[in-house]
């Protein structure tokens, strides 16, 4: 039990870092908020009973407000595309009525701008005066460059607040934990020996207006998935029956797919003048033939994944390490299917770069862990307590104006 203690307590220590590396950035005197984007599969705050996709039993947005950090927690479609989902982060920031775009709902067959996904915006200030940094983690990191590439981007023939213009400079930086940048090869697997997966999706839908829904959302109304209040089960699987998601594109399994994040890493290409971090993580042993094994840090949850990927001749051997769900490779940095890198480089506290991956150092944990779930039983006044040390001496070290984070330039607290 104290082996087990000591390690999660080192646990602890590596989802700290994170906010210890993006405070440099993120809390000056005219600080900008942190948005938290969860991945697939995830939960918004009122869903799930309390127990937080940002810390599990305890609440990491909240313990952050009160150490007097602006920080927000965005709740998209746990199985939609990266562009459904980005969508909705926009609108759920800024307010206003979700409008997934002319050409794109047309082209997928989705409700342009469903009734109920209408948000008052939780920063409405937000512009490229007022920017935005995001934490995100597995498929949220996807979801936070799509996010960017569609702010970047201006679409001909769009009307939505999000796609008619671009707008340059609204983000100030994106942080990737176990983020599958260039897919998982566990998304390929599962569509090509479960392909029914996605064609049952539409069910999921009779839990509308439901105690199920209530605890958890699978938010995909824009597919006309939710069953009415006074539509029988029976109505609802006719209505739904001929629904073009069984085949689609638009949904998270192409997404998170080597082909789909392929498809989207040709369009992307990083900004000059955002901060970018990615946090890879691992939690297997190589084996004497080469392939990889869960070790004793793996929940058994992610066992059998984790054991699929590390032993695939899907790809290389340079992809069987890996956190449960994604290879660690993959969550480095971006590679498009010329197989041409986005500018990356190890990361390196005196020399901090704007448009350039900077990647951590591999955090030994699971793909769960590492964001806080299984930490239930830990004391968790020593997480907030290391949490807080680590925020406030590095705000001392910022205030002070003497620690150099870009090449050739000191910057104050309040330029960061």
């Amino acid at each position: 039990m104290i082996a087990h203690h000591h390690n999660n307590f080192f646990t602890i220590i590596k989802m700290s870092a994170l906010i210890l590396i993006l405070s440099c950035f993120m809390y000056a005197s005219n600080k900008h908020p942190i948005i938290l984007m969860h991945g697939f599969m995830g939960w918004g705050r009122d869903e799930m009973n309390n127990f937080y996709y940002w810390g599990g039993s305890t609440d990491l947005e909240e313990y952050l407000k009160s150490q007097g950090y602006d920080v927000y927690t965005v709740s998209m479609g746990p199985i939609s595309s990266n562009w459904d989902r980005a969508i909705e982060a926009f609108y759920q920031i800024k307010g206003g009525q979700v409008n997934y775009g002319e050409f794109h709902s047309e082209s997928y067959e989705i409700i342009q701008t469903p009734n109920n996904k209408i948000y008052d915006g939780f920063y409405k200030e937000w512009n490229k005066d007022n920017p935005i940094h995001i934490i995100s983690h597995s498929q949220g990191g996807q979801t936070a460059r799509m996010l960017e590439y569609l702010l970047k981007e201006e679409f001909e023939g769009e009307d939505s607040d999000l796609l008619s213009n671009s707008k340059i400079g609204w983000i100030k930086s994106i942080s990737t934990i176990s983020c599958p940048h260039n897919g998982t090869i566990l998304a390929d697997i599962v569509t090509e020996n479960l392909p029914f997966l996605q064609k049952m999706t539409p069910f999921f839908g009779v839990m509308g207006n439901s105690e199920i829904e209530n605890f958890y959302d699978f938010d995909l109304d824009q597919w006309n998935f939710k069953r009415k209040s006074n539509e029988s089960v029976s109505d609802y699987l006719d209505r739904i029956s001929d629904s073009k998601i069984k085949d689609s594109k638009n949904f998270s399994g192409w997404d998170l797919s080597i082909n789909g994040s392929r498809e989207f890493n040709d369009l992307y290409t990083t900004d000059p003048d955002v901060y970018y971090f990615s946090y890879p993580n691992y939690s297997t042993k190589e084996l004497k033939n080469g392939t990889h094994f869960p070790d004793w840090n793996m929940s058994l949850l992610v066992w059998i994944p984790s054991i699929i990927i590390g032993t695939s001749n899907k790809l290389s051997s340079d992809w069987y390490m890996n956190d449960g769900i994604v290879s660690t490779i993959s969550m480095k940095y971006p590679i498009n299917s010329r197989n041409i890198s986005e500018p990356n480089k190890l990361y390196n506290k005196d020399n901090v770069d704007k448009g350039i991956w900077q990647v951590m150092d591999p955090v030994h944990q699971d793909h769960h862990v590492i964001i806080g779930h299984k930490l239930g039983y830990l004391d968790t006044d020593n997480m907030k307590l290391f949490f807080n040390d680590m925020l406030l001496s590095l705000l001392a070290r910022l205030i002070s104006g003497n620690k150099s984070l870009i090449k050739g330039k000191n910057i104050t607290a309040a330029e960061s």
